[in-house]
């Protein structure tokens, strides 16, 4: 009932959002106004009281109401105009996400994807959904049975077909087409080049094609000779495009920048979480400033780290917050990281020796589990059963290896742990695949656990009260029916 509804329309300009506000109430007799930067702050209280109490039943603006506003009753958003940027999307739909009474549901009318064939639903997905890009397809054919319970996305089988097909085509970026695209923009930042074009970091750097430096070259824009370190320093970064901890990110710019100066404890850590991340894990960490000298020697590469930092600094979505456990390890809870990097984080100089799921780190008396929730892609099915999992969002169980006691010395330290003074770490990530040349994917960090009880021998499946609770989109892929 159009009489009833509470109305935002997202329009492209001013005119546009004028325009709408005439055809709706002078064409089709639904009350609507025009809300923009133009309209005085009395007449803009005015119209949301006017659409509370249904005076109106539309309001059409230009970026005006995308965060700021608080109008619970607002049951219908209407998105007319085309943004690729997942927070301004997200920014927009919040509008109308408010609990009111009387207010069952809220009706999301997109006009905008199928008029434009360069529109990327894919980016629209990743951001209500949270799920990896190369997953999203599979996620979508299979009808999104990961969403938190309560949420469902309901497509009919029309608009399913234009949605897949957006989405097979978004994961076939061509290469040639960005080299084209940037030919065409001409000079210009890597955050420029992805705001502009609606390109994630995936795009540049999941191919063997010289990520973003590379990517400049062919577009005749860098013309500097590549170091013997550019191949490695291209991959590298590929593999960085989890860091999301604002600690890392301001570390690894300042080593950079830094050039010789004393490190302290946690830096000189932060600086060994850099070193394997950029050489390897089986790289020789005896002199730390000579490898970040290496790195920044390439300008090229050390301009476009620089760049990147900037990207994954503005691109974070999540919380995070350092772990007071142990507070000489520069780790964040629930940010990413690399095996390698969390190896280094607790001062192991040497993480490619490093083969199991477990190390004890006798430095630090802690105990670091590596766990993989889906050994591979091709178990998935919404009823599989795994013995590492998430009982509740702060309790997790956790299988030890397969010829582990109670009454040997790990299982003791393992039960005794707070007693005798160590810590227990864990480690989740859903899959171990890799995602081309983005390599293996990271882990999030669920921070320090603690003992609770146990059963069983050989192995001993342990549960763990966790001191953060998992966030709700890992504890939906953590918890007891796994897919």
């Amino acid at each position: 009932d159009v009489g009833k509804m509470r109305a935002l329309g997202f329009c492209v300009s001013i005119e546009h959002a004028e325009f709408m506000a005439k055809r709706f109430t002078e064409l089709v007799g639904i009350p609507a106004r025009a809300v923009t930067s133009r309209t005085p702050a009395d007449e803009r209280r005015a119209a949301l009281m006017a659409l509370r109490t249904r005076e109106v039943n539309v309001l059409f603006t230009v970026d005006l109401f995308n965060e700021g506003i608080d109008v619970p009753e607002i049951d219908t958003v209407l998105f007319l105009r085309p943004t690729e940027s997942a927070t301004v999307f997200l920014q927009q739909l919040g509008r109308g996400l408010r609990l009111a009474d009387d207010k069952p549901c809220l009706t999301v009318l997109d006009f905008i994807g199928q008029q434009h064939a360069e529109f990327r639903f894919d980016l629209r997905f990743r951001a209500l959904t949270g799920v990896s890009r190369r997953a999203l397809a599979q996620q979508f054919e299979r009808g999104f049975p990961t969403l938190p319970p309560g949420c469902v996305i309901d497509l009919d089988r029309v608009s399913s077909d234009i949605v897949l097909r957006n989405l097979q085509s978004a994961l076939r970026v061509d290469w040639s087409g960005l080299v084209a695209e940037l030919r065409r923009i001409g000079p210009c930042t890597l955050g420029e080049f992805l705001a502009e074009t609606g390109v994630v970091l995936d795009d540049i750097y999941r191919r063997r094609r010289g990520g973003w430096t590379g990517l400049k070259r062919q577009a005749g824009i860098e013309t500097r000779e590549a170091s013997a370190d550019d191949a490695t320093l291209a991959g590298a970064f590929g593999r960085l495009l989890h860091v999301d901890d604002p600690e890392r990110l301001s570390a690894y710019a300042a080593l950079l920048r830094s050039g010789e100066r004393v490190l302290d404890p946690r830096e000189w850590r932060l600086a060994l979480m850099l070193h394997f991340a950029l050489w390897g894990a089986n790289a020789p960490a005896d002199d730390l400033a000579a490898s970040v000298r290496r790195a920044s020697s390439d300008q090229p590469r050390s301009e476009e780290f620089a760049e990147l930092l900037d990207v994954l600094a503005a691109n974070r979505r999540r919380l995070v917050a350092p772990v007071a456990a142990v507070s000489a390890v520069p780790l964040h809870v629930h940010a990413r990281y690399s095996r390698d990097e969390a190896l280094a984080a607790f001062g192991v100089t040497n993480p490619g020796s490093v083969r199991q799921g477990v190390k004890w780190v006798e430095a630090e008396r802690a105990d670091l589990f590596f766990v993989t929730l889906r050994k591979t892609e091709r178990h998935y099915s919404p009823t599989t059963m795994y013995q590492d999992r998430a009982i509740s969002a702060d309790l997790f169980q956790w299988e030890s290896q397969s010829m582990t006691t109670e009454a040997s010395p790990t299982g003791q330290r393992y039960v005794n742990h707070a007693t005798r003074g160590s810590t227990v770490h864990l480690f989740l990530r859903e899959t171990k695949e890799a995602d081309g040349d983005l390599g293996a994917p990271p882990y999030l960090y669920a921070g320090p656990m603690t003992y609770v009880s146990h059963t069983g021998d050989r192995p001993m499946r342990i549960l763990w009260k966790l001191a953060h609770d998992l966030p709700a989109d890992v504890f939906h892929g953590a918890r007891l029916a796994v897919g």
